[in-house]
């Protein structure tokens, strides 16, 4: 993938350069930190299950939210920025897809050529379907209210997880998923089987062994709702026309935490204009490109306020 899309007037060579800089310590810490909360918070639904109905939500809330940690996880590691090492992201990519319900080798696939043709429809397979566009998801309220639901995204990525399982048949890859190149069919479907063997034994636990395990499917739904709500904000609403990257990404204003568990992620734009920046230098490349960024003033409620008022559409 190419390390940049964008050709700052700010930013000059050599600190892109200091920016690119990789290392293993800021993501190692933030992973340890983030999957052992993930695996405490399997645990809690689990063990919740027959307690009170304020325990029950607020562990599959916390499995929701984690959840969504982890999606964040796994986009920095594809990118292969997060560690300096290839072997830390590859093996953190895998782990967070598992948690996630997502297999990287797909996720890979599928993100990078969003990066290719970002907000282009029939290319950018955020937005297509077997190289054709489909509606955007704000495109009217009730498809907005689907969206959020978090079932449109979820069952998306089942279906890829069990076409892939299954090898993405050529007719299937063709027709629904052309970003999946002949040559990553390999790892697609090795990885789909792991994921697939994980929660078919989360089922086979749950009817045989403690019913508290339905809890992490229900958390499933959670965390992709909450997940759905965050990355609608990316794109759309934004001009599909052009060769500028910032007019098409939107960069969001939150809070410490939310930067924290989505592994910097609101700084969408910066990452769109050079994805070869570590998540742990985004910030800094934020202050430096800031004053050419052409969407950073929402908050994510501002964001969807705007989405329910048709002011966004």
């Amino acid at each position: 993938m190419q390390e940049q899309f964008h050709q700052s007037q700010r930013l000059p060579k050599e600190k892109l350069e200091s920016l690119m800089q990789r290392s293993d310590n800021p993501a190692l810490l933030h992973f340890i930190i983030l999957y052992s909360l993930f695996l405490g918070s399997c645990f809690w639904v689990v063990f919740s299950w027959d307690k009170s109905w304020l325990e029950i939500i607020l562990s599959i809330l916390s499995f929701g939210v984690l959840s969504c940690g982890l999606f964040a996880c796994e986009h920095e590691t594809v990118h292969n920025t997060a560690f300096k090492s290839k072997a830390l992201n590859q093996w953190a990519a895998r782990l967070a897809g598992i948690g996630h319900l997502y297999p990287s080798a797909i996720f890979r696939e599928l993100h990078f050529n969003h990066h290719r043709y970002t907000h282009i429809p029939g290319k950018d397979p955020e937005i297509s379907f077997g190289g054709k566009p489909v509606p955007s998801v704000v495109s009217s309220l009730p498809m907005y209210l689907s969206w959020l639901s978090g079932l449109p995204l979820l069952m998306m990525k089942v279906f890829f997880t069990i076409a892939g399982a299954f090898g993405t048949p050529e007719f299937l890859r063709k027709n629904a998923f052309p970003f999946i190149s002949a040559k990553a069919r390999g790892k697609v479907m090795l990885e789909s089987w792991i994921v697939l063997a994980v929660y078919i034994g989360i089922v086979v636990l749950a009817i045989y062994v403690n019913p508290g395990f339905w809890g992490i499917l229900i958390g499933q739904v959670v965390g992709h709702s909450l997940l759905a709500s965050y990355v609608s904000a990316e794109h759309n609403g934004l001009p599909h026309e052009g060769d500028n990257i910032l007019e098409k990404t939107r960069s969001m204003r939150t809070n410490a935490f939310v930067r924290w568990l989505m592994w910097n992620m609101p700084y969408h734009a910066e990452h769109h204009a050079y994805p070869a920046v570590p998540f742990h230098t985004l910030p800094q490349l934020h202050k430096e490109i800031e004053g050419e960024l052409k969407h950073q003033d929402l908050g994510y409620p501002g964001f969807h306020l705007k989405v329910f008022s048709r002011k966004i559409k």
